[in-house]
């Protein structure tokens, strides 16, 4: 019995290290579209917007709410981005993300 809740504390260990690398690496790809989208919009406040950011992330329902907060705010700054551009970017900066240590 001693092998069967090694395991399960073996797994559930396994979970918890793969949700926590999960969050950060979509944490430093938003920071990179933050980096991005605020250039192109004018924020001087690179950080303050990578909050804003973030808390769509979490609000919003993840990428979905990441998509939807970058699509309102480059279409209220002017900027013709379409969302399979700033999909594409997110993907460009998930990979980038993941290359980063």
């Amino acid at each position: 019995m001693a092998d069967l809740g090694d395991r399960k504390k073996a797994m559930e260990d396994q979970y918890f290290q793969d949700a926590e690398r999960s969050i950060k690496l979509k944490s430093r790809m938003d920071k990179l579209l933050a980096q991005w989208i605020a250039g192109l919009i004018g924020r001087d406040d690179v950080a303050g917007y990578g909050a804003e950011i973030t808390d769509a992330r979490f609000k919003g329902g993840g990428d979905a709410g990441v998509l939807s907060k970058a699509i309102s705010d480059l279409q209220a700054a002017g900027q013709n981005v379409s969302e399979q551009d700033v999909a594409a970017k997110m993907s460009e900066f998930l990979v980038e993300a993941a290359g980063q240590p």
